[in-house]
């Protein structure tokens, strides 16, 4: 279970870490979902998911993304 302001996308740790790239495209993908999904909810849920797409890339960018032991 994931507590109250944490993201399934915080627990993400692969080896080694996924290129900034990777999460761009996801990025970009979400955000094409986004743009045809028919319902404000779930426009909204995935422009968020995008958004966390985003902040992985710039994590993986700065070397900040954790690795699995």
């Amino acid at each position: 279970m994931i507590g109250a302001g944490t993201c399934w996308m915080d627990y993400l740790s692969t080896k080694p870490p996924l290129p900034a790239e990777y999460y761009h495209r996801n990025a970009a993908r979400v955000r094409q979902l986004a743009s045809e999904a028919t319902t404000a909810a779930v426009k909204e849920h995935l422009r968020e998911v995008a958004l966390q797409y985003e902040r992985l890339a710039e994590r993986a960018d700065n070397g900040t993304l954790p690795v699995s032991p």
